[in-house]
């Protein structure tokens, strides 16, 4: 199947029965992979919030990687995005991308130790159980789990009867190194967190009755390999299991790759589709832009995806 820019997609295929009979709408704007190039983005980035504020969304979301892979880790840096992330006037909710801690250790980005600037990240914006934003939300973190308590920066939440969840799974392989050297350490109790709050979240949302669910995260999943040196082979088998068994549209959005995409990348046993299932990639780098979601109960496949263009940028 073709997706034409710029127009609306459907997506799934579920009846409208598969619906509870609430008709709350929700409209969410989704960005990620910025600003990278400065100090010019700081102004593209600020409009860019401008334009989602003036179209009121219920929240947005960041998917990660708030700097290039290039530019400094510093604190004073962070600081500053969080107060970018501070002018929506809305909810705005943001998982981590490999850009603000895994490419760290660069010279060029400050030559930090990438697990110090990631515990740098959780203290700055998963200290508390609200969101960014000038009217943050309630979220229910990770690390209010026994045996979590790493791990403020996943997240949850219920709206319009759709179950939103926010998974640290990352781009550079999920930080997942390949020499014979590596211990990898950081990489296996992350991964066990992000595979046990995916179980969680598709439990929740089937005891819910939730109409569908919206997964967040920054990697471009490897969907393919399953060998031992995919970083994503784990979650990507998991997720395949969990959406087969769950039935009902699920959605999810991602950065990474800088590129609007609209597809369904999950297969099943044999081969075919599994349709239920359709990842977006959200504008980064150079197009600072945003997508907006709308869930449309009425509709019976509940999730209008639609570019939001802000021409100056």
């Amino acid at each position: 199947m073709n997706y034409r820019f710029g127009l609306i997609l459907i997506i799934s295929s579920c009846l409208s029965a598969c619906f509870p009979s609430e008709n709350n709408t929700l409209t969410f704007m989704a960005v990620g992979d910025m600003p990278y190039h400065l100090p010019e983005d700081f102004e593209r980035f600020d409009r860019l919030i401008q334009r989602i504020n003036t179209a009121n969304p219920d929240f947005s979301l960041h998917v990660g990687d708030i700097k290039s892979g290039g530019t400094p880790c510093s604190d004073a840096y962070f600081t500053t995005i969080k107060g970018y992330f501070d002018q929506f006037e809305q909810p705005l909710i943001y998982t981590p991308g490999d850009n603000e801690w895994t490419d760290c250790h660069r010279e060029a980005c400050g030559g930090y130790d990438p697990e110090e600037r990631l515990d740098k990240l959780r203290q700055l914006f998963y200290s508390t159980d609200q969101s960014q934003g000038k009217n943050p939300m309630t979220l229910q973190r990770q690390n209010s789990w026994e045996g979590f308590e790493k791990f403020p920066e996943n997240a949850r939440w219920q709206q319009a009867a759709i179950t939103f969840g926010t998974f640290h799974v990352i781009g550079s392989n999920n930080n997942f190194k390949l020499d014979s050297a590596a211990l990898n350490d950081e990489f296996y109790e992350r991964e066990l967190a992000n595979n046990f709050w995916l179980k969680q979240l598709f439990e929740q949302a089937r005891e819910t009755q939730s109409r569908g669910i919206v997964l967040v995260l920054h990697a471009g999943l490897d969907y393919q390999a399953r060998n031992e040196r995919n970083g994503h082979a784990s979650f990507v088998q998991l997720l395949r299991e969990q959406v087969l068994d769950f039935g009902k549209p699920v959605l999810l959005l991602y950065g990474d790759h800088h590129r609007f995409m609209v597809d369904q990348p999950l297969r099943d046993s044999i081969g075919k589709t599994i349709t239920n299932f359709t990842a977006v990639q959200v504008f980064g780098d150079r197009d600072m832009h945003a997508v907006r979601v709308v869930v449309s109960p009425e509709n019976p496949n509940l999730f209008l995806i639609d570019p939001f263009y802000v021409a100056e940028n």
